[in-house]
């Protein structure tokens, strides 16, 4: 099943418009004194999350128009070495970046669907800062922070779903 939608260069080239602006941010990060308190690393973290959004409703999609079902479809596929499926984790960093504020507001409320979301994030970045920029940075084997770095996984994730 290889991107039944058509939709898959229309998320290729998104991603390559968060990377310009993800590469624009790095450049400053290295020329900067103290990133942290310049905000870039917030910065980074903010088009990473958007982009994950991007991808979380592709495979959403994807997984929908396929009829196998979400649940079905996000365990196939390509994974990290803790046997997390990477469509799983790709759709828990996205619910992350869109939630992490109501779940810190609320820690008692936080419910095991939502602990689970943590867990992913937190297993794949390996950090307890910056998440999502450590997740993807994990992604792409720690050789850079772009969001391309998901085509190949999303590719193998359709192949396995035509398996």
């Amino acid at each position: 099943m290889m991107d039944p939608l058509g939709c898959l260069p229309r998320l290729k080239e998104l991603f390559e418009i968060l990377d310009a602006k993800l590469s624009e941010i790095d450049c400053a990060i290295n020329n900067s004194a103290d990133p942290d308190t310049d905000g870039l690393f917030d910065q980074s973290e903010y088009y990473v999350g958007i982009g994950l959004v991007a991808a979380q409703q592709y495979l959403g999609e994807v997984a929908t128009f396929s009829r196998i079902g979400k649940d079905k479809a996000y365990k196939l596929g390509p994974r990290h070495r803790s046997g997390i499926p990477y469509a799983k984790a790709i759709n828990s960093a996205a619910n992350y970046w869109k939630h992490e504020a109501e779940w810190w507001e609320d820690l008692d409320r936080m419910n095991d669907s939502n602990s689970k979301t943590m867990i992913h994030v937190g297993v794949i970045a390996d950090s307890e800062h910056y998440q999502l920029s450590n997740f993807l940075f994990a992604l792409s084997n720690n050789k850079e922070i772009k969001l391309k770095c998901m085509i190949p996984i999303i590719t193998e994730w359709l192949s396995a779903l035509s398996s």
